[in-house]
């Protein structure tokens, strides 16, 4: 029904002038070649576009050194942005959010990535830091658990015993936060999970770790991957074998792992988060514009979906979008609604683009 009222409320809804531009600088956390965070990138900048916002990014290497390093290099030799937009790396965190604290840049984080002492230091977003406008993230931890229950009943549906093991990211809170939903939701089901090993996000890596715990734990026929990147190394690492059926999956939703799930190569790939940063910066246009949604809340939490053979036909016009600017984000401006809730989904999504003409979706 929501989803229903806010399709009509988009119908009869007419944009508003876009006003004076603004700028975002957008902190990509990773590197150029980086499919995910291009992705976000890409996406980033279709909204920007839409909403006269103009969107700078910086790199941050994969590291927060080289992160902290550009941050300090572009608010030293640039004009200084309206706002930013970033992901805190364990153990930079204070760094960063002091420097744009010191600069009097307003900024949002992405993902929740800091945890514990650290936490503790940073705060909330408008405690210690009063250019803290907020945090939008989606749960890793559900993340984890969801990509584990999708691995454990296609195993289970095919009548094979499930043995675990898994390849996380880096030593971080946000790999760690999604392999502990995995432990969890194991421990649950009372599935063993052999092993847990680091693959730094790397396709390569991932492949050489899988091909070692096969070495290792010869019975392991269930790959937990945090990366759709890593599943990809995980499946190269299985190929030729033809002992016993794999049951492989990631997290990001990338085309690659989608073709492959659609041929049954992969499992199950978790995601949606590539989003994130569009939905950030409609946030950022309404503080702009004098919407009060940051002065009444700290976060923005949205939900992940899992994609399966079993309903990857259902999220085909999702994979046929070639072209970010069919998306009219202005419509989920919270000034162009009566809602003082953002409907960040992709059912809201699905629902908006199924009102275009129906090749709109496709270039």
């Amino acid at each position: 029904m929501r989803i229903c009222l806010f399709v009509l409320t988009l119908l009869s809804y007419s944009p508003l002038y876009a006003g004076e531009q603004f700028s975002v600088l957008l902190v990509n956390p990773s590197v150029k070649s980086d499919l995910f965070w291009q992705r976000v990138t890409n996406v980033m900048q279709v909204a920007a576009k839409q909403n006269n916002v103009a969107l700078t990014t910086i790199y941050g290497g994969g590291n927060r050194h080289i992160q902290l390093a550009e941050l300090k290099q572009y608010l030293q030799y640039n004009a200084k942005p309206d706002y930013a937009i970033l992901i805190n790396y364990p153990g930079g965190a204070e760094q960063s959010m002091t420097l744009l604290e010191q600069h009097k840049i307003k900024f949002i984080t992405l993902e929740e990535t800091i945890v514990g002492v650290e936490r503790d230091e940073v705060g909330k977003p408008r405690q210690r830091f009063k250019y803290w406008l907020g945090e939008v993230f989606h749960d890793n931890f559900k993340a984890g658990e969801q990509l584990g229950k999708a691995l454990l009943d296609e195993a289970i549906n095919t009548k094979q015993t499930p043995h675990f093991v898994a390849i996380n990211g880096h030593y971080g809170t946000e790999s760690d936060t999604r392999s502990d939903g995995l432990v969890h939701y194991l421990r649950k089901q009372d599935v063993e999970l052999e092993q847990v090993v680091y693959a730094n996000w790397s396709k390569q890596e991932a492949a050489n770790k899988v091909s070692r715990l096969l070495q290792r734990h010869p019975d392991s026929n269930v790959i937990w991957c945090a990366s759709d990147l890593m599943a990809q190394g995980a499946l190269e690492a299985v190929k030729g074998k033809t002992d016993k059926a794999y049951f492989i999956g990631g997290i990001d939703w990338l085309d690659d792992n989608l073709d492959l799930i659609e041929q049954q190569k992969l499992t199950a790939s978790v995601g949606g988060h590539f989003m994130m940063g569009a939905w950030a910066l409609i946030s950022v246009v309404d503080h702009h514009n004098g919407n009060p949604y940051w002065q009444n809340h700290d976060a923005i939490k949205f939900k992940l979906g899992v994609i399966t053979k079993h309903n990857i036909q259902s999220y085909r016009w999702l994979r046929n979008i070639k072209d970010w600017s069919v998306i009219p984000f202005e419509a989920f401006l919270l000034q162009n609604s009566k809602s003082t809730e953002y409907a960040f989904d992709f059912d809201t999504l699905h629902s908006l683009l199924s009102e275009k003409p129906k090749n709109a979706a496709q270039h």
